[in-house]
């Protein structure tokens, strides 16, 4: 009986320090005790010494503090170095460019849009309810078809997250009455996009399967001291579908030029065509990239405007070179014109 009391006295303690150590952390006197312990009982508290060590190893994974920006690598230098090498004579959104995010994977619960277009390597999580109760996960293929229960291989190459869903939704109520399903995707793809022209650094980069246009640009390091921001062109298939102003994002907020990526597009950044410098007393004086068709109100916008201690009355000074003959012109336009 003493004997049996002593093992469960010796257990006991050594319950209490694996809840306070973890298996790595065991001394010499710790082992000492577990070697007194009959083989089953020391396997059991071993196998749960193991299993708090794997527990401590995933806490410190998820509290793991990565860092969300990465830089340039020729910007590794303290602030005033930074500010030094900044390019004056780039184009106003060039040194956005700056600190980039170094991923664009999407959280697990981030809401997937009915024009998704599902590809090879998305995951679908399908439930089965009714006559039939059953949940599963599996895989688009390379071929573009999954294989489900009761309903076979089904293909949806090409289809977007809404018609796919209906599309299996309809087989199940055909083949399967009084079942019905859910669908939803448990895991997303990632597609390989190639950056071209006069990129930062062009080449191929994989990106998640929810990236846009904004979202390239800062993983490739946005443009070089001479591409478009303002011209970027989309091409899939070998067609333009799309041409990209940054603009519309960097200065109005606006995401209505933004094109959802897919697999095998190219992102072609042309040279800069015109530009215009802003200087004075504006709001934001710097230089502008400019389109065809836009005016000095345009630029005047872009700048912010002016201070607040320029007078209504006000003009600006417009300063050009005709091409044609080489010679400088100088205009005085008043503030509020086109």
């Amino acid at each position: 009986m003493n004997r049996i009391f002593s093992y469960k006295f010796l257990i006991s303690i050594i319950l209490l320090i694996i809840g306070n150590l973890s298996f790595t952390a065991i001394t010499p006197d710790q082992q000492a005790l577990l070697d007194t312990l009959p083989p089953d009982q020391r396997a059991g508290i071993m196998e749960k010494m193991m299993k708090s060590d794997d527990l401590t190893a995933e806490l410190e994974e998820v509290f793991e503090d990565d860092p969300t920006l990465i830089v340039r690598p020729e910007r590794e230098m303290d602030e005033k170095e930074i500010q030094e090498s900044l390019c004056q004579e780039c184009i106003y959104g060039y040194n956005f460019f700056k600190y980039s995010p170094s991923t664009f994977a999407p959280v697990a619960n981030s809401p997937i849009s009915a024009d998704y277009v599902l590809g090879p390597g998305d995951k679908l999580r399908v439930n089965y309810y009714g006559n039939i109760d059953k949940e599963l996960e599996t895989y688009i293929s390379r071929e573009g078809s999954v294989i489900l229960p009761q309903l076979g291989p089904l293909n949806l190459m090409g289809m977007t997250f809404k018609d796919a869903s209906d599309f299996i939704k309809n087989e199940v109520s055909v083949k399967l009455i009084g079942t019905d399903i859910s669908i939803s995707l448990s895991e997303l793809r990632s597609i390989s996009v190639f950056v071209l022209g006069e990129a930062y650094l062009p080449g191929k980069y994989t990106i998640s399967g929810l990236s846009n246009v904004s979202n390239a640009l800062f993983v490739s390091g946005g443009v070089n001291e001479n591409g478009s921001l303002r011209n970027i062109q989309v091409k899939r298939n070998n067609k333009i579908i799309s041409s990209y102003d940054f603009y519309d994002f960097l200065l109005n907020g606006s995401i209505g030029s933004e094109v959802k990526l897919q697999d095998g597009d190219v992102i072609f950044i042309p040279f800069i065509e015109k530009k215009v410098k802003v200087g004075g007393a504006f709001k934001r004086p710097h230089i502008y990239e400019f389109r065809e068709g836009e005016t000095i109100k345009d630029a005047i916008k872009f700048a912010g405007g002016v201070t607040s201690q320029v007078l209504p009355q006000s003009s600006v000074e417009l300063n050009s070179v005709d091409p044609e003959i080489f010679t400088r012109k100088l205009y005085y336009i008043p503030l509020g014109s086109n």
